[in-house]
């Protein structure tokens, strides 16, 4: 099994979450803000998740820097192959959701994307690989119509 400094592992994990963070902000300076009074709008959520995010990868990249002084490196085992392949799969199943979510709807592209990444995981008792997914698109669904009156596909 192939290891990897530990530190070399934050700094190239906490760059990249950076990178990503760069990326999103400049995305979200897209989001039109509409007629609203108040600083919560629209792009409020996306700039929270920015800044958390950023602020994670800032001390991923700090904890690397501290551990250069460090006398004792430290290692981490990769993933092997299979695992990089359900991970792999499991991004472009996460993908392929949010290409469904809008012309399929909420409803059978969550359950469908709910069932294929449950199998993607590993689960195979049948009450919580059809029950949870049922359940909790259900819950959400009408939490969502319901409760908050926010209208899903």
């Amino acid at each position: 099994m192939t290891t990897v400094s530990e530190r070399k592992s934050d700094m190239w994990i906490g760059g990249g979450l950076l990178i990503f963070c760069a990326i999103s902000a400049w995305l979200t300076l897209s989001i039109k803000q509409g007629m609203i009074n108040s600083v919560a709008g629209p792009s409020m959520v996306p700039w929270i998740m920015i800044g958390g995010t950023a602020i994670l990868a800032l001390m991923m990249i700090f904890r690397a820097k501290a551990a250069e002084q460090g006398k004792e490196e430290k290692t981490i085992s990769m993933p092997d192959v299979r695992t990089l392949v359900i991970m792999l799969a499991f991004v472009l199943l996460l993908i392929a959701y949010a290409l469904a979510f809008y012309p399929i709807g909420y409803i059978p592209a969550t359950l469908v994307t709910f069932f294929v990444g449950l199998w993607l995981l590993g689960e195979r008792r049948w009450l919580v690989f059809v029950l949870f997914p049922a359940i909790m698109t259900c819950a959400v669904y009408f939490g969502f119509t319901e409760l908050l009156s926010v209208w899903l596909p």
